[in-house]
């Protein structure tokens, strides 16, 4: 029977020992199919936050658009009344020269002028220095229109300067909207080429997540098997050790009791026993 159980230890032992290399083997490749995995999604990490940098780098892009076009919103709004008090100064200006005077403002000038000029350095008599001043008058409300048309033709000259000036603003600006609007697409489609990789990494990673649990799961399973090959081989050991020492125990008692026997032969015959003969003796309680 014990060499049976022997023959059995080795058996497990043997099959304990493959499980114990297997073990080992699956165990080194959970180890590198976790720093695999480990190292992608440390990768995935940095796109990430490569792709946050880009949103926002992209968003604050935005953001300028959006102040730039609100400025040409407004400068639009300004053109547009500006153009209309410029055509509202047009018509004004065509319906003040339809009561235009016969004689045109230089002539008219120069006779105030001359006129003044006599008041001052010319003997007059009350009468005629009063007509004369009269004709003043009447000129100077004919010049008046001129005065009117001049200042009425300079409105409408820094009215068009404005709307050159906001012309040129607004295309400024719109030039500024295309570059910050390119920058902005390009943040935007690094951002997005980011993500995309990240996904893809992601999915590479959860492959390889699911090679590591079934690799842990069959370390797992082979871990149990390998746990039971000890406890049997450890149980047998201890049937086989059981065993012995029944088989010593038995061999002792047959050697003792064959001791006994010759010993009280012995002292039966009157001749001397051993220590040993007479402690087995005394054990027994036959002496």
């Amino acid at each position: 029977m014990a060499e049976d159980l022997r023959r059995k230890v080795a058996d497990l032992e043997r099959e304990a020992s493959a499980l114990r290399a297997e073990l080992e083997g699956l165990e080194g490749d959970a180890r590198k199919l976790a720093e695999e995995r480990d190292r992608i999604n440390s990768r995935v990490r940095e796109l990430r936050h490569e792709a946050a940098k880009f949103k926002g780098e992209r968003d604050a892009l935005n953001e300028e658009v959006k102040s730039l076009k609100a400025i040409i919103y407004e400068l639009k709004r300004e053109y547009n009344e500006r153009i209309h008090a410029f055509r509202e100064l047009g018509q004004r200006i065509r319906e003040h020269l339809r009561s235009k005077p016969p004689r045109d403002e230089e002539s008219l000038m120069r006779e105030i002028a001359e006129i003044d000029w006599k008041i001052q350095t010319t003997p007059l008599s009350i009468e005629e220095e009063r007509k004369l001043i009269e004709r003043v008058k009447s000129l100077e409300s004919q010049l008046s229109f001129y005065r009117r048309l001049n200042s009425m033709i300079a409105e409408r000259e820094g009215l068009k300067r404005r709307l050159d000036e906001i012309k040129g603003e607004i295309a400024s600006f719109r030039e500024r909207v295309s570059e910050v609007a390119a920058k902005s697409q390009s943040f935007h489609e690094k951002m997005i080429e980011c993500l995309k990789r990240a996904d893809e990494l992601r999915a590479e990673t959860d492959k390889i997540h699911e090679k590591y649990r079934a690799v842990k799961e069959r370390a797992n399973t082979i871990r149990l098997r390998y746990r039971e090959l000890l406890n049997q081989i450890s149980d047998i050991k201890r049937l086989i050790r059981e065993e012995e020492d029944r088989k010593r125990a038995e061999a002792i008692s047959v050697l003792k009791e064959k001791i006994s026997r010759e010993a009280l032969e012995k002292l039966k015959r009157g001749e001397k026993i051993s220590f040993d003969e007479f402690k087995i003796l005394a054990e027994q309680g036959k002496i």
